[in-house]
């Protein structure tokens, strides 16, 4: 055995270890993801097509008595083409 195969031996083998160690932590990492993500919201809202707006008052309910939320009147846009 001389020494360039030794070497291309040994750097192959560091590849594939390397390779391995890669797919074994993502795989790891990819199964505490989901165990730890939070469960999908749905709600009965229906789906509305993107590009649409709509604008939704706020129950009596949702509405806090602080200062830090006013009542909007009019709201500043710059149309973009």
């Amino acid at each position: 055995m001389t020494v360039a195969e030794a070497s291309f031996n040994g750097t192959l083998r560091t590849i594939l270890v390397l390779v391995i160690a890669w797919w074994v932590l993502r795989m790891i990492l990819r199964y505490q993801a989901t165990r730890n993500a939070p469960p999908a919201h749905r709600t009965n809202d229906p789906q509305r097509p993107p590009g649409e707006v709509r604008i939704e008052r706020p129950s009596d309910n949702d509405r806090s008595s602080g200062p830090s939320r006013g009542t909007i009147v009019d709201a500043d846009f710059e149309e973009i083409k």
